[in-house]
């Protein structure tokens, strides 16, 4: 009852907002929190607080998870086709083809990256993963801090009325600073890109180029750190050290390097916006 009352209104939620804005601006985090926080609390109501309780919980909040972000992949998808003049069945029978091949290799993946270094660890933090445990643990057993809960909700509110959006807020406060000092950084080159265009039409194309290109960045920083914990966790299996094929062989050039790197990214990035005009 729980999945099907959640997926309904989440599934709704995530078409429409990425069918308005994109599928970038999904917001399948808060959604599934907001799933975990309400089953949670009935089954604490029920008595339901132990392993299978957790259990039990986690697994309705991926279910509604997983068919939110299903549900704003498809419209993302079915609006590109519309655009391009694609046939919807045609689509419809690739996306479900698409699910079950990705449900095989993900859980591959994951199965993976638990047995090689285990979620929550040094190699592989999953803050958002662990967000989640610790609603779920503290609602069941009882020592969730709601006091912190509260003032988030305050400021959020608060967040709300002065024109911020209060989820890029929330996320950028429990992710890790390793995460979202990039994220800050391609927001300022963003703005600056778009300020300093001579028009609206102008500012409009840089944003379309940048966001195609940061796009093939996050894509790439995805395959690349799922193909380095493989790496690391083939390494740890085989009684070596992950961390070989990271940066120590740098040693304190590692920061400088880094810095460059960073640098050269930025680089390309105004580069290829600016050609727009």
């Amino acid at each position: 009852v729980l999945v099907v009352f959640c997926a309904f209104f989440f599934v709704t939620v995530s078409s429409r907002i990425v069918g308005l804005v994109g599928v970038t601006s999904n917001p399948t985090s808060g959604m599934t929190i907001a799933t975990l926080l309400l089953t949670a609390t009935v089954f604490l109501l029920l008595g339901w607080t132990g392993d299978m309780g957790k259990a039990g919980a986690l697994t309705v909040g991926c279910v509604v998870a997983i068919a939110a972000s299903i549900a704003g992949d498809t419209s993302q998808d079915l609006k590109t086709g519309f655009l391009l003049g694609a046939t919807p069945r045609q689509q419809q029978l690739g996306e479900l083809l698409g699910v079950l091949t990705s449900a095989v290799f993900v859980c591959m993946t994951v199965m993976f990256l638990a047995k090689a270094s285990g979620f929550g660890t040094e190699e592989l933090p999953a803050p958002q993963a662990t967000l989640m445990k610790l609603v779920i643990e503290g609602v069941l057993d009882r020592n969730l801090p709601w006091t912190f809960v509260g003032i988030g909700a305050v400021i959020a509110v608060i967040c709300e009325l002065v024109k911020i959006p209060s989820l890029p807020f929330a996320v950028g406060v429990y992710l890790p600073v390793s995460t979202m000092v990039p994220v800050a950084l391609g927001g300022m080159l963003r703005w600056w890109a778009e300020k300093s265009a001579k028009s609206k039409d102008v500012a409009a194309s840089r944003r379309e180029g940048g966001i195609l290109f940061g796009s093939g960045m996050v894509g790439g920083e995805g395959l690349l750190g799922v193909g380095i914990a493989g790496a690391a966790g083939y390494a740890r299996l085989q009684g070596g050290s992950p961390w070989s094929i990271g940066y120590a062989w740098a040693g304190a050039l590692a920061p400088a390097l880094a810095a460059l790197a960073l640098l050269a990214l930025a680089a390309m990035f105004w580069r290829l916006v600016t050609r727009r005009g």
